[in-house]
This record gives structure tokens, C-alpha cells and sequence, in this order.
């Protein structure tokens, strides 16, 4: 799970936006079975120095640079973490561990010997309130987290919780502990109350024995920021200065030249005092003056910062990611290629041109206008290219697209891009492009607010055999006019259907084999509908006439034998044969049943929130929950694989929308907290088949991964030989791929030497023969 990056110099901004959007080293593609993280760190807020590592928390992602190699690798559960989010970090040189804390609570001690032990004491505890812990500091082998129930003192030996400091404010109020530092035997808190201290060999449960020295204001406290350097200790003011406990006969005097109006760290260094405040970093050195640290270009957001071992000063910013200088002048940024924001809202895999879109944007579980402007992200050929407002700025011919929803891709590779708010884009490039919305000529979409075309609402669209592309124009605030749409791309010429009941109000589309179109109501209406545009038929599904577990949708999607799939607020369900749909003895909506594994007679997935649906090559159901993230059989009839943060380095249980590239098998998952990918066992072949692809290859027999093997003829006969004719292996192929541990039939692993894949279709033709090398380790 390695992630390798090399260092990207830069001074200046227009250097600075290429080396953030494209002059990284790409991520390599997962193996069989692994995951590969697609988070961004450039968000950065917290370090800590161990050794050759600077460790970097970020708002999306952790990871850490070796200052040796030049390098950075993202960390996650795959790594041995046992959370995500990470919110604090701290280095106790006592033991020699950095102890990470994370915003539900809990806390990871990451040893000298590589080793990763956790303390989830107060994750687990009942606490009224966030668990967040926002600050960490040591002294004498203690720890000291600052969270906003309190004050909570770790012993970094026993790795335990020691104290817990609460209700420590006036007359025992419970006070939010911000920042602490320790001088000789006093410890120091910036608290909602004010900068408090007390010994520590005192009963600090009392709050008798706090001094309050320096109270809130009457709103709030200024008091957020504290570092002991030498014999000093220092607090930031905001709105004032930086004052010195220690440096005169009167405590807590204030430093000439350090007003801000807020600040976010102070760090003791070898260098001076380092101040973080008012999106710049100031260096005091020991003669009382000061410098600033990088430009505002090149640190634009700085968060924290602190001086290396080696003299090399480390800032982590909010913008740039990592900032690395040695002399304030010259820097470096440390960004992985990867989407621009974590946020997204949908994914759109596309095999013909092995393109990934992510679209960041949507709207509200209501329905409501998130206004955000974070664009969409394209991963082609291992890079991700982002087209953001930040750099593809708006021109007088490219608007500012918001809430930007999803996308399909014709065969021409054209993009269309759908917005909550902005209509519908065609998208070549970003010199090649065209909008559509209310008053574009021709168009026939309508805004929810006739007067402003800026409220041109298109929740999905999808295309059909003849190349048409369907646009879902939602505005409920305009009765009895329909929102559903028909462009030509190849004539330009537009068209809205009829109006039926409930067409003004409509989410997900997805057209069926036969030309019939199903779309779902929004989740304010009522179930779903399928609509025969040639003959004008129409069919109305509930959960009163249906087996659909919710009238709440979520997602639509055809699979590989035209079967329509539906994903709900309690469950699945399936329509079989849609060619049946409007027959006075047609089909309807099932709920697959379980019939074989742990969950054997039950309804697959009933009652769990299902908000996507995807299809694999081997049609096999890819499903994302609050939950996590579930694999079933082609029916759905067994559960296969079950993915949650607790098994997989996903950063959330809460699934958004899952796609499969076809041609590589890797499936896409977007979560509310970004995006991974796992590389599936199932793909599609076009054309001939061609099975000359095997990866990896060799393999040493102490090999635990998957090998696989694609090009295959779709879902054909796979037999594996030694070298002799012997069987050792026999499986059918998922779409156009096998994957294969190296074990025979008994479960036994092979022995070194090279092995023959024979694989044909069903009819035994499209055969083809390709060799794995198994060597000794």
C-alpha cells in the first residue's frame, strides 16, 4: 500500500498551481483484491517530527514524509491504523512514539519498531458531545490531550489513561481545554475559562487548586495557543499579542511585533519561537526580532509548523499541502496527485476511453442548494487531471458550474455534465465546450425560479441505443409541466415529453433494452415509474402494488441481462425481464432472497439504507450503504464480500455511489469522506479475446495476493495445468478476468515451476492459452 511521491519545487504561484495539479509522480494501480486511496492532502493541520518522518494530518487524509528518501506515503487501516480522521499528533521523546488522536476520540501510538497499538478508551466512553482531540502535548512521558469535554492525561509507558480533568473551571464548571504546555511542575491550559495552571503535584480533580491567571472574555476566550520554550511559556492572544508568562517579573507580558488577530500554534524550535496567526508563520528569534517564514504564494493557509532535527523548518498548510523550507525563501510542497476535494457526490466510469470522472457537488438529502463550486476530477491513465474553479478560472464563455451532480459519456467520448442549478454541459475540454439552460436556444429545460435561469435543476441523464442523451429536469415548483427531456446530440435538436403525474418531480433515470425509460420520483414523492415514449404506456410502481422495500430511491441501474435494479431507503429490489412491463401479466419488483452463505432466507440487504448500485463484468451487484460496501452474486441471491473502515481502508461506512471501470475491473467508491478504489476480479473483454495479460507475473510462491488474468472471453471456462497436462484449478471467469491465490483444489499452495491457463467461451471457441511463472522466494 506503499504511495510513493516525489518532491515538486516551486516559488511563485503560477509554478505553485502546476506543481499541486500535475507535476506529481502518479499512483500505481492497486494489485487483485488491494485498495488504492484517491484522498487529496493538501488540507493539512497538524505535524509531528519522529526521527527521518515528518507525520502530516490533514483533513481528508494522513500520510508521512521521509525526509531521507524525499517521498510521502498515505497511511490508512491497511497500514495498521485503527481509525481515520485524524485531528492531532504529537511526538513523546521519552518513549520515542507519536501518538495520533482522531476527531471521535480515539487514539493510535505509533512505536519506534513500526508496531501500532490502540487506545480506544475514550471513544468508547459516554461523553455528551464530540470526542474531537484538538491538541497534544508531553512532558516526562505524559501525554496531554485538550479536547472540548476536558483535559486527559495519557501515561505514554503503560500507554493508559492516567487522569481525565473535567470540571476544572469556576466554582467546578466543566471547561473546553484547547492547548496545554508544562514548565518545570506547573501545567498550563488555555480553556474556554481563560489561561488556567496548576501543579501537577497537586490534585488537579480540584478545581480549587486551578489559578485562574488570565480569564475569558465574555463571549469567548481569546486563549487558544501555548508552547513552552526554555524557561518561558507563551500564549497567543488573538486580537493581541503573543504574552510571555516568565520573561519579566509580571506574568504574561505581551511581545512587541506578534499582534494577530487569530492564531492557530506556537512551537518551541532551535531556531526561535514559531508563530502561526493570520495566515503567515513568523520566526522570534532569541534577540527578540522577528522574520516571516515563506510568502503568502507559497503558504498561503499555514496551520502549523515546526523546525526539523536537520534545520529545516515544516509548515502544514490548508491550501498547499506540506510546505518544506530551509531557508524561508526557496520551498517545496508535498501534494499526491489526487482529486482536488475529498467532498463528492458522484462517479462515472467509463471503459471505452478507461476514463473515472468524479463530480463534486449535488445537493442536499432534501433537495436543497449546496452552492459549492468544487468542480469534477478525471483519472486517466494512473493521473488525476482536476478541473476546478481554481484552475480552470470562469471566462466570459466558461460560467462558474455549482453543484455539479452527475455524468455520462457517448460514444465519442464526449462528457455531459449535469448540475443542480446551471443546467447541462457538454464538455470537449475546457476550450470545447457548451451550456444548456432556460433561454439557451432550442433547449427545453426549465428553472424552478422562471425568472432566473440560474436555478435550471438536472438531477441525472443517461443515454440510450441510439445515442440520445435523457435529462431529469427537476422543479416540483413547476405543476404539470414535465422534466424529462430528450437531446439529439447529432441534430441539437431538443425535446421535452408528455407530462404524467409526477414528472414535474423526478431523480434517477436509467433506459432499459426495449427503449422503455424507468425514472424514480424524488424522495419527497412516491416510488418509481416506467414510461414506453413510443406508444405513450406508463406503469407506476409502489410499495403498495410491489415488492419495493421503500418508496425512498436512491439509484437505478440496468445490469447485464437488462434487468432493472433498484436501490431504496430499506433494501433492494429487481424487475426482470422489463420487456414485460406493461403486459397485463407482466412482471414486477422483487426483493432477492438469500439462498446461500450466513444470511440464507432472508431478503438481501432489507431494511439497510442502500444508496447505490453498480454491476460488475461478471454481472455480478456491487451495493453501497451507510453500512459499507457489500459484493453479491449475479442474483444477489449470496453475499460475497463485505467492506467496512473496521476490514478496508474505506474512511467511511457511508457509501455515496460505487461505478465499475469495465475494462480494469476496479471498482470506484465514493464515500462522505472520499475516494478509494479496489481492484475487483471482474471485467469485460472487447473484441477478441486476448488473455497474454497476467499480473503479476512471475510470482514467488510465498505470494499471498491474487494473481490475475484478463483478456479472457466473457465469463468463459478458465482451467490452470502444470506444464504436464495435470489439473490443478478449474473456475468460470467473472466477465473477462480470473484472479487465482495459487492454490490447487485441496487448498494447497503450488509448488515453484510454470502453470498453462486454458480458457474458451461458452461454446468452446475464443480459446486461448497463457503461462504463470511461480519461482522459489
Amino acid at each position: 500500500m506503499k504511495r510513493l511521491l516525489r518532491a515538486c519545487r516551486w516559488s511563485g504561484f503560477f509554478t505553485l498551481l502546476l506543481c499541486s495539479v500535475g507535476a506529481t509522480v502518479a499512483q500505481s494501480t492497486a494489485g487483485y483484491g488491494d485498495w488504492q486511496l484517491h484522498l487529496p492532502n493538501n488540507r493539512a493541520r497538524a505535524l509531528a517530527e519522529a526521527g527521518k518522518r515528518i507525520y502530516v494530518a490533514t483533513e481528508d487524509a494522513f500520510f508521512f514524509y521521509d525526509k531521507e528518501l524525499n517521498t510521502t506515503q498515505l497511511l490508512s487501516r491497511r497500514d495498521g491504523l485503527n481509525d481515520a480522521g485524524v485531528s492531532a499528533l504529537g511526538y513523546d521523546p521519552n518513549t520515542e512514539q507519536v501518538l495520533v488522536g482522531y476527531r471521535n476520540g480515539n487514539l493510535d501510538v505509533l512505536r519506534a519498531d513500526g508496531s501500532i497499538l490502540n487506545i480506544s478508551d475514550i471513544e468508547r466512553k459516554q461523553i455528551t458531545g464530540n470526542k474531537t482531540i484538538t491538541h497534544i502535548s508531553f512532558n516526562k512521558g505524559r501525554a496531554y490531550l485538550s479536547s472540548s469535554f476536558g483535559l486527559v492525561v495519557i501515561d505514554m509507558a503503560k500507554r493508559e489513561i492516567r487522569d481525565t480533568y473535567g470540571n476544572i473551571g469556576p466554582n467546578g464548571v466543566p471547561v473546553v481545554v484547547y492547548a496545554t504546555t508544562v514548565l518545570d511542575d506547573v501545567l498550563f491550559a488555555a480553556t474556554s475559562a481563560g489561561l488556567m495552571r496548576g501543579r501537577i503535584t497537586d490534585n488537579l480533580l480540584d478545581y480549587r487548586r486551578w489559578t485562574i491567571d488570565l480569564p475569558a472574555g465574555a463571549t469567548s476566550s481569546p486563549y487558544r495557543t501555548l508552547t513552552t520554550q526554555g524557561k518561558n511559556v507563551y500564549a497567543g492572544t488573538n486580537g493581541g499579542a503573543v504574552r510571555c508568562f516568565s520573561c519579566s517579573a509580571t506574568p504574561w507580558q505581551p511581545l512587541p511585533n506578534t499582534y494577530a488577530a487569530s492564531y492557530t500554534q506556537l512551537t518551541a524550535a532551535a531556531a526561535g519561537l514559531l508563530i502561526v496567526g493570520d495566515q503567515k508563520v513568523l520566526l522570534r528569534k532569541p534577540d527578540g526580532s522577528t522574520t516571516q517564514l515563506l510568502t503568502a504564494a507559497q503558504s498561503p493557509f499555514p496551520q502549523a509548523a515546526l523546525q526539523g532535527q536537520e534545520g529545516a523548518f515544516y509548515v502544514a498548510d490548508f491550501q498547499m499541502g506540506l510546505v518544506k523550507t530551509m531557508d524561508g525563501q526557496q520551498a517545496e510542497s508535498f501534494v499526491t496527485n489526487a482529486p482536488a476535494f475529498a467532498r463528492s457526490f458522484s462517479v462515472l466510469a467509463d471503459a471505452r476511453s478507461n476514463t473515472v470522472d468524479i463530480f463534486s457537488g449535488g445537493y442536499f438529502n432534501r433537495y436543497l442548494q449546496q452552492d459549492w463550486l468544487g468542480g469534477f476530477f478525471e483519472y486517466k491513465d494512473g493521473r488525476w487531471t482536476n478541473f476546478t474553479n481554481d484552475n480552470v478560472p470562469p471566462t466570459p464563455g466558461l460560467p462558474r458550474f455549482k453543484d455539479i451532480t452527475r455524468g455520462i459519456r457517448t460514444v465519442d467520448g464526449t462528457l455531459y455534465i449535469a448540475t443542480y442549478g446551471n443546467g447541462l454541459l457538454q464538455w470537449k475540454g475546457p476550450e470545447d465546450f457548451k451550456q444548456f439552460t432556460q433561454g439557451t436556444p432550442g433547449v427545453t429545460l426549465r428553472s424552478a425560479i422562471p425568472t432566473d435561469p440560474n436555478y435550471t435543476r438536472i438531477t441525472d441523464l443517461t443515454t440510450d441505443a441510439a445515442g440520445n442523451i435523457w435529462v431529469v429536469n427537476r422543479h416540483p415548483e413547476l405543476k404539470s409541466i414535465s422534466g424529462l427531456h430528450l437531446y439529439n446530440p447529432s441534430t441539437g435538436v431538443w425535446r421535452n415529453m408528455p407530462y404524467f403525474a409526477g414528472f414535474d418531480n423526478l431523480e434517477r433515470i436509467v433506459v432499459d433494452d426495449n427503449g422503455y425509460v424507468w425514472v424514480s420520483q424524488s424522495r419527497t414523492g412516491i416510488g418509481l415509474i416506467a414510461y414506453d415514449p413510443i406508444n405513450q404506456n406508463i406503469r407506476y410502481f409502489t410499495t403498495g402494488n410491489s415488492e419495493l422495500p421503500s418508496d425512498e430511491i436512491y439509484d437505478l441501474i440496468k445490469d447485464r441481462k437488462g434487468n432493472i435494479w433498484v436501490a431504496t431507503s430499506k433494501g433492494i429490489a429487481v424487475f426482470a425481464d422489463p420487456g414485460t412491463v406493461f403486459l397485463p401479466d407482466g412482471n414486477s419488483f422483487q426483493q432477492p432472497l438469500v439462498q446461500r452463505g450466513i444470511s440464507t432466507g432472508f431478503r438481501a440487504l432489507l431494511n439497510e439504507v442502500v444508496k447505490t448500485v453498480a454491476v460488475d463484468g461478471g454481472n455480478r451487484k456491487w451495493f453501497g450503504t451507510e453500512r459499507g460496501l457489500w459484493l453479491f452474486s449475479e442474483d444477489a441471491d449470496e453475499d460475497l464480500l463485505y467492506f467496512t473502515t473496521e476490514n478496508s481502508p474505506l474512511p467511511s461506512n457511508n457509501i455515496v455511489d460505487v461505478e465499475v471501470n469495465d475494462r480494469t475491473g476496479e471498482v470506484f467508491v465514493v464515500t462522505d469522506a472520499g475516494v478509494v478504489s479496489y481492484r475487483g476480479s471482474a471485467s469485460v473483454t472487447e473484441g477478441k479475446p486476448d488473455c497474454a495479460k497476467v499480473s503479476p507475473n512471475p510470482v514467488r510462491t510465498d505470494f499471498t495476493g491474487q494473481v490475475g488474468i484478463t483478456g479472457l472471453a466473457n465469463n468463459g471456462t478458465v482451467k490452470i495445468t502444470d506444464v504436464t497436462g495435470k489439473m490443478v484449478y478449474q473456475t468460470r471467469a467473472s466477465g473477462g478476468t480470473v484472479t487465482w491465490n495459487l492454490n490447487d483444489y485441496n487448498g494447497r499452495k503450488v509448488q515453484s515451476g510454470v502453470y498453462l491457463v486454458l480458457s474458451s467461451d461458452a461454446d468452446g471457441k475464443n480459446g486461448c492459452v497463457s503461462k504463470i511463472a511461480v519461482v522459489e522466494k
